[in-house]
This record gives C-alpha cells, structure tokens and sequence, in this order.
C-alpha cells in the first residue's frame, strides 16, 4: 500500500496558456502544407516527363534529368524544339509540369515573404506582452543581471538592427512560453498553493486571494556576509571551527573525500576520495580538537596552555592552514536548509557585543530591504531590488550576481517564492484515492528498476564486506571507504551485471506493455492483470518514499466533480522527500502547519523497530536548499547542520558491519543501526556513493517506459491513469529546413515548412513538448505558430541525438484550474511511502 500525506503542493503556471494564442497561424501551417502538396504534384509530373523523354530519346546528351530532378522549368526554347518529338500526352505533361514549378516558385516565393511578415507580427506582439509589469517581473527575477538590458529596448519599442532584434525576441519568447506552460519556476509565475486532502465527496476546491510574495537572502548571499563577518578580526575568535565531516584520521595519515558533479544536477554527484595528507603534531592535535562546539578563542587558551613555549602566532598560523587546505571549516556558516540566512546572522552576531554593532545593522537593512523588495509596487521593485545588491557588494566587495546567467543557479542575492491567487484548496475523497490507492500501480511499476537495484547492490556490499574484513567485525568508515576505492574497479564491473538485470528488467516492463512492434496505435489500454504481474517480478519490494507529480486531464472543475478526467504520470521522484526539502518548504509548513508531523510520521512508518532515522546535511552548490529541520539527528556530510551539536552525526563516528547476514550502518554511542532519509552523493548506485544501501530506492524522472529502440510510444494507460504520453524520436536530420525544389533549405521560412511536412509524416498533435539534447527542460511547441517553431529549430541546430516530441496533455481544452480569468497548466505534487507494492484491482479498460 501507498501512504498518500494529507498535504498536496499545487503548482501552476504564473500566465494563462492563452497569452500565446496570438503566436499561432493557422493560416501559416496551411499555406506550408500546401506547399509540400505542390511540390509532391510537381515532382509526380516530373516523373511522367522523364518517361516521355526517356521515350523520345530526349535529353541524353543536356541536363533536363537534372533539371526536372531539381524542379526547374524546362526553358521555352527547348520546349520549342522538343515538342514535335513527344507524343500527346508527353506535350501534355510537359507543359503541365511547366505551369506546375512556376507556380510553385511563385508560392514559395510569396510563402517567404509572408512568413517573415508573420514572424515580425509575432516578434510586435512579444514585445508588446512585455510592457505588461508583471511580465516585465519575469525577466527581473530570473536575471536581474540583465534585466536593465532588456526594459531599455523594450522601452525604445524594440528599436535596433534586426540581428538584435531576433536575439531579443527569442530571448523574451522563450521567457514567455515558459512561464504560460511550465509549473516548476519560482515566484508570481511558478505560484504554489497548499492543498488539504479531505473525505468531502467531490473534487477539488478553492478560493481566490491575492498573491502573496515572499523574499529570501539566498543561501550563497548569506554564506558570503558570514565568511566576510567572521573574517574581520573583532569578530574572528567568535568562530567555532569544525573539522570537514568527510575527513578522517587514520593512524598518522589524513584522508579526505567530497563530492564532484559536473551538472549539479541531483543523479550527477559523485562521491569521490579529495586527498591525504601527513599532519604535524601540532595540526593533529588542534584538528582533533575542532568540534564545533568550541570558539577560537577558547581553542587559542587551550593551545597556549598546550604549547607554552610556542609564538602566540602559530596557533592562528596553524589553523588558517588546516582551513586553507580544507581539512577545518573556520568561519561563519549559515546552515544547510535555514530559510531564513538573515536570522542566522542575527543569532551569530549576538554575542559579538558593540564589535558586532557595524554587522547588526548592516543585517536589520537588509531585512528591511527584503520586506520592501516582497511588497513593492511593481514600477519600484527594480530599485529595490538594486538597493540590495548595493548593500550586498559594499559590504562583501564581491559581485551580487553569479553563474554567469546559468537557469538553475540562484543567480542575484534575492529568492523569491509566492502563494499565488488560488487560495484555501481542498482535494475530496474522489482525487484522494486517485493520486493514492489508483495510481499506486504507476508508483510501484516506476520503483521496480529502483528497488530492484537496491537490494542487488546491498547484497553484492554485503557479500564483498564480508570477504575483505569478515562477519561481525565493525569496519571504520574511513577504513572502509579506503577499501572500497581500492576495489572499485572490481566492484563496478560487478555493478556492470546488476545494470543489465535491471534494463532487461525495465525493456521486459516496456515489452509486455507496448506489445513487440509500433502498428502506429495513438495509444494502448492496460488490463489489470497485466500490472499486476509485472509488479509482482519484484518479489522482495524495498519501504520506499516517492513525490509523484500528477497532472489532471479536466474539461473544468465540475468534470473533476464527476470524475470524468485523466490522471498523467508525469514525475516520479524518490530521492529525499521533497515538501519537506524544498525552497517552497517553509511556505508550505506556515500554510499548513502540520506538514512535519505528517511526514516524519510516515517516514518512521517505513522503520524497523531497530532503526533510526538521520537526516543527510549536504548543501547544493547552486541552489537555495531550504529545508524543514525534521525531529531526528541529522548526518553531517557536507556544510553545517542547524542542529545543536550532540544532536549531529559525523561519518568518523560510524562503521559499518554485517551481522546476522544484514548489512548495517552504526555509529558509536547509538544503540539503533542509521536509515538515512538519502545517500550522501545521491546517486542510485554504489558506484557513486557506497552507502546507498542505508538509504532508499532512488528513482529520478518518469515511470521509464523508454522504449530507447522505439521511434514512437504509444499513449499507455490503465483505467483513467496515464502512464506514459505519447512520444515521437525525431533524428536531428528531420529538424532542418526544407524547400522544394533549387530553393534554399536555410531560415525560418524553410524551417517552418520542414515542421509542417513533419507533423504531417508522423502524425503529430498541434501541441506538445520537445526534449532536445543539452536544454535541461522541454520546450513547449505549438506547430502553427511561426516563432515557437523557430525556437525549436533554433535549439535543435547542436543536437546530434534525436529529439523527443510528447503530446501534451493535459491539452488546451483540459486545463481545469482557472485563475484570474485564464486557464493555468497545473500539477499536484504528493508524498507517498510504502512499505511493499499491493497488487492493483478494479482498473478496468
């Protein structure tokens, strides 16, 4: 059974899917699909020509074959000649053919002027939704680094060469088809509200409010004022250095190991050793004593107690030195997950006394600025926001933005969450046992990979710890993470067999549903048997917690009432659980205060009476990774826990050992063996992180039905859940221009007909997402319309893998939430856990 917590996030679109209407042509895809019509007539009557000529012995010595192949008109002088040589009915199809390229040139010729005509209507009108403040926000808050950029051509009209204008209008085009049918951005246009789960019959319910803004220092903004606070030398001593949770002493040697990633991204990090290092007495000593309970001042009187003959300089000597080489952290930090990095600050400088006095109300303006910044007009959020960053760079003398304008990083100072205007939503009885008990199957049908994996993976550790340091023998954490980078290759090559079992598995799960070959079918229905004996090829399922986002495929709310909707599968993630680890986290709690409980609740609930739940500390490099502090201890492995030190575990403090046949994870002084709610790099295998099997399942993205050798998936469902969307693979080949005939194959003219001929081979729906390698997000594309399509082709020009086209759906026409007067795209985010998958019944077709 799935264990559906009564909080649901909902998140929608900031925009009306609507605002992009003016962008589609109709008119425009038929004008294309014509084209493509004409040149198939044209090239049909070349055929018949070059059978007539072949006929008459025409041509053998010209080039009227090449001609006729590149649908040029024969001259009239050669047909001058050529005439008495051809029978009737090849005069005939010879002047058919005639009149047949010449009018298609003429087509084609008025097809691209009218479409630049078309697209500089689209660009107008981009630039024209623009003046819009709330749009006008949009660009402020994603990049405020260039947002003075953009408001100054906007303001001159959109005025400049036209190079630039195309640039600018691609730019704004893909702001604001993003805004209108993505749910995961932040602020006014990625709005989140609170939904209760109810026994109330019916579907869901709300009220209207207003928006609600929300402004936080970023969590890099706040780790830079604490590393400049606490290195000024009034406020120093005030510092309680820690040694680095992942370094280690063994015996004379210091050994550390860190995370690397090249994306950031949650499945990419990898935990990896750093480096070793032989440390004098006296840096052993001091690192030894660096447990961030003690300040440095009181590490300084213990030190010149310890060394009485030693220069008063050497101590700060030696631990600048351990911090500069990584082995010590000895400066202010602002916890991994506080929301509010201001508050932390504040806490830090109260006992730094009248020293403090400059920091203290460096810190009061900022909070100030915040407030002003979350409930300024729109027409004064920029100078706010300005005033901020000035703040900021005149105290740290560091730039107030970063990552050179990268989309997932927290790029300026200022975070910003909202509740948007649907306020007080309750989901009835009918959508609770939807998003539960129906579309538990899905949920158990995306974890077996991942379930799978783990229990093959902690057998295969347990097997390999039992023969390199034997049964019943506490194995050191750093001892063991030596050893186990000693035999990595070995052990990879055994993770190489469980990576075939599980992708046999997971193409066994798309072969049974899809059937062995593509007979075009838009989409395939599921019987319950079916499900049932797939999920039960997991004959050993693992406890697990998954955050599935849901999407509702309704006419309105009252089809919800009814129950006549879709429920689409579109993420399931387990990774940690994500209402509580979150940036929008803090919101939800103070919207529905019982969030906690109910999750730590049911977190407990996935234990065994001998376990103990830690919390794994480790901050993102690049995002604002707030967090709710659950009542358990945390596991510290990368930045600072927010938790009073004897409530914080270290990995020096643990082992690991196989008893009874188990593998477990203990630490010293703890009676229970450690769950942790993750693994420390994140990954799904040991391969990057060998304590992945104290963890659970970890899944990331959709329910995997791949189907990688397919160029088209079916629309897969059961009963009204949809588990897979229907999806195309289009070769990168396939998005390049096209014309007919010797015109030229390049720009949006030639684009946008290679699109319609697209559409029209495969069968594409008028909308739909494309995945195109290297974008970390779909696109949202609209066939008929000019400059979406131009943002496709535009993307695609780098892509040496194939795209991946999904319909959308929910469509236009079944976006049930409405918010200020327009249809919203929209999902529910929930948490489910599980102890073991149930078999699905009563999912009829």
């Amino acid at each position: 059974m799935w264990d559906l917590a009564p909080v649901v996030l909902l998140r929608y679109a900031g925009f009306p899917l609507d605002l992009l209407d003016p962008l589609a042509d109709e008119a425009a895809a038929e004008q294309a699909r014509a084209l493509v019509d004409r040149t198939r007539e044209a090239t049909a009557l070349a055929q018949r020509v070059k059978a007539a000529f072949r006929e008459g012995g025409i041509g053998k010595d010209g080039d009227l074959a090449s001609d006729l192949g590149m649908l040029r008109a024969v001259p009239e002088d050669v047909c001058s000649r050529i005439d008495s040589r051809l029978d009737g009915p090849g005069r005939e199809a010879l002047h058919a053919y005639n009149r047949a390229v010449a009018e298609l040139d003429g087509s084609w010729g008025e097809f691209t002027e009218e479409h630049a005509a078309r697209l500089e209507a689209g660009r107008q009108y981009v630039i024209d939704a623009f003046d819009d403040s709330s749009l006008r926000q949009v660009l402020l808050l994603s990049n405020d680094a260039g947002y003075r950029e953009f408001t100054d051509w906007l303001d001159r009209g959109g005025s400049g060469s036209a190079g630039h204008r195309r640039r600018m209008t691609d730019l704004l085009t893909m702001y604001l088809q993003r805004v209108t049918t993505k749910n995961e951005t932040n602020s006014h246009f990625g709005p989140l509200s609170t939904a209760r789960i109810t026994d109330r019959p019916g579907g869901i319910a709300w009220s209207d409010g207003p928006l609600e803004r929300r402004a936080f220092l970023a969590h890099w903004a706040g780790e830079t004022l604490a590393e400049v606070f606490s290195g000024r030398p009034e406020l120093r001593d005030l510092v309680r250095p820690r040694r680095r949770p992942l370094a280690f002493l063994d015996g004379d040697s210091l050994r550390r190991y860190a995370f690397r990633t090249s994306s950031g991204m949650a499945g990419d990090w990898r935990f990896l050793p750093e480096g070793a290092a032989e440390p004098t007495p006296g840096e052993r000593w001091l690192w030894e004593r660096c447990d961030g309970r003690q300040s440095r001042a009181a590490l300084r009187t213990a030190w010149c107690e310890h060394h009485p003959h030693a220069p008063a300089e050497e101590f700060d000597r030696t631990l600048d030195g351990l911090d500069r080489d990584g082995w010590v952290v000895a400066r202010w930090e602002i916890p991994v997950g506080a929301p509010d990095p201001l508050g932390v600050l504040t806490r830090l400088l109260e006992g730094a006394g009248p020293a403090g006095a400059e920091e203290r109300a460096l810190v009061e303006r900022l909070e100030r600025a915040l407030t002003r910044f979350a409930t300024a007009a729109p027409d004064r959020r920029a100078a706010a926001l300005e005033e901020i960053k000035t703040e900021f760079s005149t105290a740290t003398e560091q730039s107030a933005n970063r990552a050179g304008g990268r989309h997932y990083a927290d790029r300026t100072v200022v975070f910003e969450e909202a509740f948007g205007p649907v306020r007080d939503m309750t989901l009835g009885a009918g959508i609770a046992a939807t998003l539960g008990a129906e579309l538990a199957p899905a949920y158990d049908l995306a974890l077996l990979g991942a379930r799978r994996r783990l229990r093959r993976e902690t057998e295969l550790l347990r097997d390999w710890v039992v023969e390199e340091f034997g049964a019943d023998t506490p194995v050191p954490l750093d001892h063991f993470y030596a050893r186990f980078f000693d035999r990595k290759p070995a052990l990879d090559r055994a993770c190489e067999e469980i990576d075939r079992d599980v992708a046999g598995l997971e193409a066994g799960i798309a072969a049974a549903l899809l059937g062995e070959r593509d007979g075009g079918e838009h989409e395939v229905v599921i019987e319950a048997a079916l499900l049932e004996k797939l999920i039960a090829s997991e004959p050993d399922p693992l406890p697990a917690v998954c955050n599935p986002d849901v999407l509702l495929a309704a006419r309105d709310r009252a089809a919800l009432d009814r129950g006549d909707y879709l429920a689409v599968v579109g993420e399931c993630h387990a990774v940690r659980e994500l209402l509580t680890h979150s940036s929008f986290a803090p919101m939800l709690q103070s919207d529905a205060p019982e969030l906690l409980d109910e999750i730590h609740h049911r977190y407990r609930g996935l234990l065994a009476e001998d376990e103990l739940l830690l919390d794994v500390v480790r901050s993102h490099r690049d995002k604002t990774g707030t967090a709710l502090s659950h009542p358990c201890p945390d596991f510290e492995v990368h930045g600072l826990s927010g938790k009073p030190r004897d409530q914080v575990l270290h990995p020096a403090q643990c082992h690991v050992v196989v008893r009874g046949g188990r593998l477990e994870l203990r630490a010293d002084g703890v009676a229970q063996r450690l769950r942790l709610m993750a693994p420390l790099a994140g990954g799904p295998s040991i391969r990057r992180d060998p304590l992945v099997p104290f963890s659970f399942p970890r899944h990331f993205g959709g329910l995997g039905l791949r189907g990688p050798d397919r160029a088209h998936l079916p629309r897969i469902r059961y009963g009204r859940v949809v588990l897979q969307r229907e999806l195309w693979r289009i070769p990168p080949s396939a998005l390049r221009g096209w014309s007919p005939g010797v015109h030229r194959a390049a720009g949006d003219a030639p684009e946008f007909a290679a699109a319609c001929r697209l559409r029209a081979e495969l069968g594409l729906p008028r909308y739909g997402f494309a995945k195109i390698p290297g974008e970390p997000k779909p696109v949202f594309v609209d066939w008929t319309s000019p400059l979406l399509v131009r943002q496709l082709f535009r993307l695609a020009r780098k892509a040496e893998a194939s795209v991946e086209f999904s319909e959308m759906l929910p469509g236009p026409d079944q976006l049930w939430l409405e918010a200020d007067g327009g249809r919203r795209t929209s999902e529910l985010r929930c948490a489910v856990f599980s102890g073991g998958p149930v078999a699905p019944a009563g999912y009829g077709s």
